[in-house]
C-alpha cells in the first residue's frame, strides 16, 4: 500500500497503538474492498485473515440450529475481525458478514500471530478492545431479551450510522430482520413509524437518517452503554 493511501485512512484501534507498532501491523496489511453481504469467516471455523475496517462495517452474528442468524456486534473502523487471536483463539465465535461495503486492511493471520508475538504491545492494546467486545456482547444479549423491536431497531440504525459514510445507507428490511432476530413485517412496521416520525427516511433498501437527535430519544438505553463502554477502555 502507497504511502500516501494509508494517510487518507485510518481505522480508530490501529490509532491507539504506539506509532512503530502501528507501522508495522500497517506494513503487513493489503487494502481490501469488502462488499455487502461477504462472508469473512463462519462461526467455529479457523480465520484465515484478520481485517480492520475503514469505511466498512462487518456484522457479528451467531447462528443457532433451526433459527435465523443473529446480529450481535457491529463492527467498523473502531474496531477489528479477529480480536480472539489475541487470547490465542483462532475459531471465529461467530458468522461475520459485510453489512456495509467498503474499504479495509487485512492481514494473514500467521503474520498477525507473528506480530502479537514480537510486540507486547499490540497485544496490550487489542486485549482492552476484546475487554469491550464482551461487554458490548453482554449489552447485546440483555438487549434482545428485554427490549421492544422499535427502539431495538433504532440502536442498530445508530451504529449502523456511526459507521456509514453519510448519512444514507443500504440497509434492507431482510437484513434488519435478521440482525435483530425478528420477522421482516415487525421490522417493516418499526420502520414506518420511525418515517412518520420523520426521523428516517427509507426507499428502495436505502435508509437516510433524517433526525438524528429525535432517534437517539428513541433508543433503548443500549446505544449509549456501547458507546460508552468504547469511549472508558479505548477512547
Amino acid at each position: 500500500m502507497s504511502t500516501n493511501l494509508r494517510l487518507l485512512l485510518g481505522n480508530r484501534l490501529l490509532d491507539k497503538l504506539p506509532a512503530t507498532q502501528h507501522s508495522k501491523i500497517m506494513a503487513g496489511c493489503d487494502l481490501v474492498i469488502l462488499s455487502t453481504s461477504q462472508i469473512l469467516c463462519d462461526q467455529e471455523k479457523n480465520l484465515t485473515h484478520v481485517y480492520f475496517p475503514l469505511t466498512s462495517a462487518i456484522a457479528m452474528m451467531i447462528e443457532v440450529t433451526e433459527h435465523p442468524p443473529l446480529g450481535m456486534i457491529l463492527v467498523g473502523n473502531e474496531g477489528m475481525l479477529g480480536a480472539s487471536l489475541v487470547l490465542g483463539v483462532r475459531a471465529a465465535p461467530f458468522r461475520a458478514v459485510v453489512q456495509g461495503k467498503g474499504n479495509a486492511l487485512r492481514i494473514s493471520v500467521a503474520d498477525f500471530n507473528t506480530l502479537l508475538e514480537e510486540n507486547p504491545d499490540i497485544a496490550e492494546v487489542l486485549g482492552r478492545y476484546l475487554f469491550v467486545l464482551m461487554e458490548q456482547l453482554s449489552q447485546t444479549a440483555a438487549c434482545h431479551r428485554f427490549h421492544e423491536v422499535e427502539p431495538r431497531l433504532v440502536r442498530w440504525l445508530l451504529l449502523t450510522h456511526d459507521r456509514a459514510q453519510g448519512d444514507s445507507f443500504n440497509l434492507t428490511h431482510l437484513l434488519l430482520a435478521e440482525m435483530l432476530g425478528v420477522q421482516r413485517s415487525a421490522v417493516t412496521i418499526a420502520a414506518g413509524i420511525l418515517q412518520q416520525k420523520n426521523l428516517i427516511s427509507y426507499a428502495r433498501g436505502v435508509i437516510t437518517i433524517v433526525d438524528r437527535i429525535g432517534l437517539e430519544k428513541l433508543s433503548c438505553e443500549c446505544y449509549g452503554l456501547l458507546v460508552a463502554d468504547y469511549q472508558r477502555q479505548i477512547a
